[in-house]
């Protein structure tokens, strides 16, 4: 089946070595004998062929005005955009399956479907994109009703262009529904985001460990950073030699000089660790040496729909989790008893969360199991890869 079969993803948000697109889609799908193309917008003009036998393009991200909001605007408006470049060079690569990530992508994923060769469309839904803009833009209180108003007619632009596609994907329940209910139940499935890094694993020897909590992925303030350092400042009173590693990209770029403030006024340095972005693949590295996963994402409301993947990073490598308590995070540490549940907001009930767990060797000891447990017989990426084949099969064979 994957003899000259070429599969072309697309993404304008997500890097070359994306995670989801690349490392557990693209490569395997490579190393089975498919074609895989990806096209993407990132910080400069680029084309080659990866190590892993990816062909790639990247398109110099365009930018019409230093106003982050009238930005926003031209670069949708102009006939200059990337989106054109980016459809011309899709139509030139003949796929017989176009996989594209991301929310605007839509602007091309009709014209991808009526192209004369007739290929299968995937649009890969990884965000509750309309909720995503009413939780994160910032603005006074009459501009937040415009965002609302725009936030509204973006969940129905999306969900009437993917009338046009064979399928749309979700990593969780509830976007799939969501589009279930526009589309029908046939036209959309889940695909769960579940680890691959579980194979790097090198054991769960609570002394080899260098890091007592970890919080990995996009650092911001929404995502607990303040609350984080504000809950190890008390942690520190009973345990003071514990150590906290931050390992991510900052959002915005000044969020890491108010961290590196805050260590500096209390104390921290000898305690926190702000560290950069790495390679996917050298997560692991840090996973191996760490003790406990922090998830204390704040309840807005994209959380209460998003699904974290750090869940099940943590878990594949034993690390039981301190998690916020509502949403997936409350569903999935409740019934696999692999971490305990914060209000994100309580520094105090946080901190007490991560004595505990440093202190209470038993409780430790069964969460990480636990998690580990399931990670293997459940949360596998392995899994959802199959039915990934299994979805391009099923619309080849109905072309």
């Amino acid at each position: 089946m994957s003899e000259n079969i070429k599969i072309c993803f697309i993404a304008d948000k997500h890097n070359l070595f994306d995670d989801r697109i690349y490392w557990k889609m693209a490569v395997p799908l490579s190393r089975l004998g498919y074609d895989i193309h990806y096209l993407l917008i990132g910080n400069k003009d680029e084309r080659g062929e990866t190590n892993e036998g990816v062909k790639f393009q990247m398109f110099k991200v365009k930018t019409f005005s230093k106003n982050r909001y009238l930005n926003f605007l031209l670069k949708r408006l102009s006939p200059n955009n990337n989106y054109k470049k980016i459809f011309e060079k899709a139509k030139s690569i003949e796929a017989d399956v176009y996989h594209f990530h991301d929310l605007w992508i839509n602007r091309i994923g009709g014209k991808l479907k009526a192209l004369k060769h007739k290929p299968v469309v995937f649009y890969d839904a990884r965000e509750p994109y309309a909720e995503d803009y009413v939780s994160y833009v910032k603005a006074w209180p009459g501009f937040k009703f415009l965002i609302s108003v725009f936030a509204f007619y973006i969940d129905y632009w999306e969900k009437n262009k993917s009338r046009n596609y064979d399928l749309v994907i979700a990593n969780e329940e509830t976007v799939q529904r969501k589009f279930a209910d526009k589309l029908g139940k046939h036209k959309t499935a889940v695909l769960y985001n579940y680890s691959d890094l579980g194979n790097a694993f090198k054991g769960n020897n609570y002394k080899e460990k260098k890091y007592d909590l970890i919080y990995c992925g996009a650092i911001t303030e929404l995502r607990g950073a303040h609350i984080i350092l504000r809950a190890l400042l008390k942690a520190k009173l009973e345990i003071p030699d514990i150590q906290l590693a931050f390992l991510g990209t900052y959002y915005p770029k000044s969020l890491q000089k108010e961290l590196e403030s805050f260590i500096v006024n209390n104390g921290l340095e000898q305690n926190a660790h702000l560290l950069d972005a790495v390679p996917y693949k050298k997560v692991a590295d840090f996973y191996n040496i760490s003790r406990v996963g922090l998830v204390l994402l704040q309840r807005v409301k994209t959380f209460e729909i998003s699904m974290p993947i750090k869940i099940f990073e943590y878990m594949s490598f034993g690390l039981p989790i301190i998690a916020s308590n509502f949403g997936h995070m409350k569903n999935y540490i409740n019934n696999d008893s692999c971490g305990t549940l914060v209000d994100p907001k309580d520094v105090a009930e946080v901190a007490n969360a991560m004595i505990e767990l440093l202190s209470n060797r038993d409780l430790y000891q069964k969460y990480s199991e636990n998690g580990r447990k399931s990670a293997i017989e459940k949360y596998n990426w392995d899994f959802e890869f199959e039915k990934l084949i299994g979805f391009y099969k099923k619309a080849l064979n109905g072309r």
